[in-house]
């Protein structure tokens, strides 16, 4: 048991080391990531709610992981783009209502996501105008065997898609990865729990990314992933007043 635990652990090192070669590596080694982008917070009354969308009861992502077409194995990357289930105010071009998906990436330095996943949760009719969003995303993400470890998970809401966690662009209103500023991990259970708001004024965009991406590190070909998305969630969009 001793041994197989130490052949387990030297193959995964071999993974990590071999990625900083590999041309083809969707492995980044990044640190605690906390942006937050904005004016200050909504006032009550000072915005009109133009989209909401939440949830009435927990709703749970249980699905595989597959490792792409690629050949560098140990590394694990997808990214899910966060829904909830129902409406309480939609407009024309919230993308914001439905059932949470998992979208594998071929490249993860170079974000070549399939175009399908790449779709805004909200495009602007007008890029003029002032908007607010309130969000809270509440929940956990679970693996289900021990040949995988959580490498790093983060979520990021932006005006660009951006598929890797940036320090400081005028494009990224929020991101936040990382033990420190994101979620606990609970290695006995191979859990990662998290809770975030975000509530901010004075955005302009013409299209709204919300997406959390996950970066794992192992030895199989595929993984049991399962992301629950906590009823307490909720995702809202405010046109600011003149």
């Amino acid at each position: 048991m001793i041994m197989n635990k130490i052949i387990r652990l030297a193959v995964l090192l071999l993974c990590f080391c071999s990625c900083a070669i590999d041309n083809d590596a969707i492995y980044y080694p990044v640190g605690n990531v906390d942006v937050e982008n904005g004016g200050p917070a909504l006032e009550d009354g000072k915005g009109e709610l133009v989209a909401r969308s939440y949830n009435t009861e927990d709703y749970v992502l249980d699905t595989v992981a597959q490792y792409p077409g690629n050949p560098t194995l140990g590394k694990l990357t997808f990214m899910v783009n966060l829904k909830n289930q129902l409406a309480g105010q939609e407009a024309n071009g919230f993308n914001g209502i439905g059932t949470s998906g998992l979208t594998m990436s071929l490249g993860y330095k170079d974000g070549n996501y399939p175009e399908e996943s790449q779709v805004p949760v909200y495009a602007s009719p007008d890029v003029t105008t002032a908007y607010a969003v309130k969000l809270r995303l509440k929940g956990e993400l679970t693996l289900s065997g021990d040949d995988w470890m959580i490498d790093f998970v983060y979520v990021q809401l932006a005006s660009l898609f951006q598929p890797y966690p940036p320090a400081s662009f005028p494009e990224v209103f929020m991101c936040k990865g990382g033990e420190q500023s994101f979620a606990c991990f609970d290695s006995f259970r191979r859990t990662w729990t998290f809770d975030i708001e975000y509530n901010r004024s004075n955005l302009f965009f013409s299209q709204l990314y919300f997406n959390l991406f996950v970066n794992l590190a192992g030895q199989k070909r595929e993984d049991r992933i399962r992301l629950r998305i906590d009823k307490e969630s909720f995702f809202e969009i405010y046109k600011l007043e003149e």
